[in-house]
């Protein structure tokens, strides 16, 4: 979660996107997907790669903002995503996790996106 608090510091929120728990009870801040950007993570922009994407290179390697689970999960463990993604997953199912994407989608305008007046602490 340091990592994703790091880059709404950064001011690059805009280019996250919210992936859900399955029984919906949590989020997960995530890279957007090209063209999925603040928004819920969908299924349908899965195969346009990550927006830091670019000339297959990864904007944010070396900034300290990439996310554990790319860096660690994807890069350094190939093949171990899955049950990487849950153990990352369990970080986020916090008060602390909460705080954090209530925090990005505030600052994203997130809950208006949906038509939903803004919610959670100033």
């Amino acid at each position: 979660m340091s990592e994703a608090a790091a880059a709404l510091d950064a001011g690059l929120g805009s280019r996250m996107m919210l992936e859900m728990s399955p029984d919906r009870s949590f989020g997960v801040l995530a890279p957007a997907f090209a063209g999925n950007e603040v928004d819920f993570a969908l299924d349908r922009y899965e195969d346009r790669g990550c927006t830091f994407l670019r000339e297959n290179r990864c904007e944010l390697h070396g900034t300290g903002l990439q996310p554990l689970e790319c860096r660690f999960c994807h890069h350094d463990r190939p093949g171990q995503g899955p049950a990487c993604h849950d153990a990352v997953g369990a970080d986020w199912d916090s008060d602390a996790g909460r705080a954090l994407v209530t925090r990005w989608a505030r600052l994203t305008g997130f809950w208006e996106r949906l038509g939903l007046p803004p919610r959670g602490h100033p």
